[in-house]
């Protein structure tokens, strides 16, 4: 899906950032570049369009995330937290990494994401030739819920020899994490990191004014779950 244009961003920004005025934070932060991050629903799934926003909320946080001992995830997986926490400035999004997957908000697998039933939504990303990446989320029929946990793959295209991978890898898991913490779209923009087929390997000053946008925003799907 291609995301809103520059100028459309910039004429969104205010308006956006007074949505946000009912958060209990400090301020609320006003930010000028930013890119449409909300799912549009097709038409024909029985509502009708719809945008989907969602954060995690604070009495969510710090996001559990289970992470598979495979191709480098337990060290991906928290460096990309890492990256993304530096987004925020009032400690809005947190994540830590657990060992119950059985309770997790969030499981973080290696290989490619398989034709299981409960998925509704599956945003692919990072089709590049040397891994491949999607984040699985099971919203309702009413959109109004997403059921946990989200499910992040992180699928090696190619071997272990090859000496692009593991950069790859670690970008693709950060990307990954975008989707999960509610960035639903991608970019337009090559070089931000949440592009569909991304080449940097930190979020971008446009990412990270995305995400402080959406966590001032309110949103109309709420995680439910373990």
């Amino acid at each position: 899906m291609s995301a809103v244009g520059r100028t459309r961003s910039r004429w969104l920004a205010t308006a956006l950032a007074v949505a946000g005025v009912g958060c209990s934070d400090i301020a609320t932060p006003i930010r000028n570049d930013f890119y449409e991050w909300r799912y549009i629903v097709p038409a024909g799934s029985g509502v009708g369009f719809d945008s989907l926003a969602f954060r995690w909320p604070k009495d969510r946080l710090p996001v559990r995330i289970w992470v598979e001992d495979s191709l480098d995830l337990r060290t991906n997986v928290p460096a990309a937290i890492t990256a993304w926490r530096q987004a925020f400035l009032y400690g809005e999004f947190d994540a830590v990494v657990v060992s119950d997957s059985s309770t997790a908000d969030v499981i973080a697998r290696a290989g490619a994401a398989p034709g299981i039933q409960f998925v509704r939504t599956r945003l692919h990303s990072a089709l590049a030739p040397e891994c491949a990446g999607a984040t699985d989320l099971d919203v309702t029929p009413d959109h109004q819920q997403l059921r946990l946990p989200v499910r992040m793959y992180i699928d090696p295209r190619s071997g272990q020899s090859d000496p692009n991978l593991a950069s790859c890898l670690a970008l693709t898991t950060t990307h990954e994490l975008g989707h999960a913490l509610g960035i639903w779209r991608h970019s337009a923009d090559p070089t931000d990191l949440m592009f569909s087929n991304p080449e940097v390997t930190e979020p971008s000053e446009r990412d990270m004014e995305t995400a402080q946008i959406l966590y001032h925003f309110t949103p109309n799907v709420e995680p439910v779950g373990p």
